[in-house]
């Protein structure tokens, strides 16, 4: 059951029993008999699975505007059948009026930033694109936050390994999905392979995708399909984790 086909639903009680009172936007409408000592539970569980909003910030060098963050925004929105929020820094916005680029401010400018975004949310689920998910890794302290999700997490910086970010890994309080190309110049499959890393944290790896998921001609992947690859497991993982969580 999906939460964006709900119009209406209505909750009442017998001494037993919970009804809850499903009115469907086809004019149909059905009940469901649910154990009182469940009820909670049960409903936390059918709501969640859809209904909490994803906020999703975008990289360094490159805002909502790129081709690959519409792609992504757009494939994530139609999986969960819920619009992807964009959360565009303040920077991004002043490269995008003026047109033309500048470095992103210090990164601890960043989170509270990231955070206003979502300071009015009971529950919500963060993620971003490299610069953009080690800022969604700041906000598990949050209660609102249930899930972080990263697209494509700088490990370390391009070359430095012996500059590695996993610190940003090693307190989170939600569950974190990491999508990761193999070929990842910032954290590549046999480096990060070698890591200890959190129970809390999950890879999933998309094979011969680079950093900005492009895969090499061999792979026979357009990078439209790569990003449906990335929607679909991100819509299943939350599914899977936020229903554990519920």
């Amino acid at each position: 059951m999906k939460s964006h086909l709900l119009t209406q639903i209505k909750d009442f009680h017998t001494a037993n029993k919970t009804f809850l009172h499903v009115v469907g936007n086809n004019a149909s409408s059905k009940v469901l008999t649910i154990d009182l000592i469940w009820s909670n539970s049960v409903f936390l569980k059918i709501m969640d699975m859809n209904s909490l909003p994803l906020y999703l910030a975008h990289g360094a060098g490159a805002g909502h505007n790129h081709t690959f963050l519409k792609q992504l925004c757009d494939a994530i929105s139609e999986q969960r059948q819920q619009t992807a929020i964009p959360v565009t820094f303040s920077y991004m916005q002043e490269q995008e009026r003026l047109g033309k680029k500048r470095p992103p401010p210090r990164f601890n400018t960043l989170v509270p930033e990231f955070a206003e975004h979502i300071v009015n949310e009971n529950s919500c689920i963060v993620a971003g694109k490299s610069m953009g998910g080690r800022v969604a890794t700041q906000l598990t302290h949050l209660p609102m936050v249930k899930a972080v999700v990263c697209f494509g997490f700088p490990f370390y910086p391009a070359g430095k390994p012996e500059k590695n970010r996993l610190s940003f890994l090693a307190e989170l309080k939600a569950p974190c999905l990491i999508i990761q190309g193999t070929r990842d110049q910032l954290g590549s499959y046999d480096w990060v392979g070698k890591q200890i890393l959190p129970d809390n944290v999950n890879i999933l790896w998309i094979e011969g995708a680079d950093h900005d998921f492009k895969t090499l001609k061999k792979y026979n992947k357009s990078i439209e399909d790569t990003v449906l690859e990335i929607a679909i497991h991100t819509k299943n993982w939350l599914e899977k984790n936020i229903e554990t969580e519920a």
